[in-house]
């Protein structure tokens, strides 16, 4: 999850200097390509970094981690498994909403480019991309995969896109909250504490954002470049559209599904490993709280700093888990919602016809 920023292309007006983005809106995604990029090779770097600095800082037992890890429960990690993969087409149905709301031709496209297999495998792929290099080049990805596969616009397929990490954030930042209230009151640890603000900080972001451009798109068209004003104007059209007052109580609810899944699966994990009694608000705490470190664009997935924080949550005087067992926990959580992604979307990535 993230802010989605609004490219500059799908009607070939590349400024000279393309960023990244731009090049995936354009060409799509290379894995090879940018795997050898010196950005995406310092981010992973990065990230091997942060992990080793937690497992040394923290003074984790890395075998006794081990150890633990081999002892869960199979059916119940697979449960875990599950619930996880339920969220995808859970996001395809939201996001065919979205673009419903947004005038795309949905019904010409239902059995082909935006059925929901289609949808999800977008996502799939997007995700995958996410996972490998840093910076959420798979959004962009997205945007690129629906123009490509629909024909449709690539500007306003971001700002649905935009308008999904809406709904994300804003229905993820207050289950974090109530969660949050509900285990620690006002003795909340400081890792919380910092991803409590950063929470705030993407909510006040978005709220800004989203009232600039329903309030002051004139003012801000006059800011702006005339060469990226038709594109501005399609992804505005996107993100507002998409958001329909109609639609808003079922797109809550499908967001708030969503994120109850991300809770079970790490509840399921835990379970599978037993002997942890951690009641069920602070589970979804740490839960929602490694997915918004995920937000965080220095490494792909934020690999590192999603481990770094599940640790140190699990680790503090409230909750009282040993580092091997802080340990196990985030790496089984990882295997799900970071590693089965890279494996699965690297397999999807070489046979996708819709790439």
């Amino acid at each position: 999850m993230s802010t989605t920023r609004v490219y500059s292309t799908d009607e070939h007006d590349l400024p000279p200097e393309h960023d990244p983005a731009d090049e995936v809106a354009e060409h799509g995604f290379s894995l090879r390509e940018r795997l050898l990029k010196p950005r995406t090779l310092i981010s992973l770097a990065l990230a091997v970094a942060i992990i080793v600095f937690v497992f040394r800082g923290l003074d984790i037992d890395v075998r006794e981690t081990w150890r633990q890890m081999q002892q869960i429960n199979p059916w119940l990690y697979l449960l875990a498994f599950g619930a996880f993969y339920l969220t995808f087409p859970i996001r395809a149905l939201r996001w065919r909403l979205l673009l419903r709301n947004a005038a795309f031709p949905i019904e010409h496209g239902r059995h082909s480019w935006a059925s929901l297999p289609a949808l999800t495998e977008y996502i799939g792929l997007s995700w995958f991309a996410n996972c490998v290099v840093p910076a959420k080049l798979g959004d962009a990805y997205r945007g690129y995969l629906l123009k490509h596969n629909g024909n449709v616009s690539f500007s306003r397929s971001v700002g649905t896109i935009f308008a999904e990490r809406l709904l994300d954030m804003i229905v993820l930042f207050a289950l974090l909250v109530v969660s949050g209230w509900s285990v620690f009151g006002t003795r909340l640890p400081p890792l919380a504490r910092y991803a409590f603000l950063l929470g705030l900080a993407l909510v006040v972001i978005i709220m800004v954002g989203l009232g600039s451009m329903r309030f002051l798109s004139p003012h801000l068209r006059r800011w702006m470049p005339p060469r990226f004003h038709h594109v501005y104007g399609s992804f505005e059209a996107g993100t507002l559209l998409a958001l329909s007052a109609r639609s808003l109580p079922a797109l809550f609810g499908l967001t708030a599904l969503v994120w109850l899944l991300e809770s079970l699966r790490l509840f399921l994990v835990i379970e599978a490993m037993g002997g942890l009694s951690l009641a069920l608000p602070a589970v979804i705490f740490v839960a929602l709280m490694g997915s918004l470190l995920t937000t965080v664009p220095a490494t792909p997935g934020g690999l590192g700093i999603v481990e770094g924080g599940i640790i140190g949550v699990l680790q503090s005087g409230l909750f009282g888990i040993s580092g091997a067992a802080a340990g196990a926990v985030a790496v089984l959580d990882r295997v799900i919602n970071y590693w089965s992604i890279v494996f699965f979307g690297f397999v999807l990535y070489l046979v996708s016809k819709r790439k």
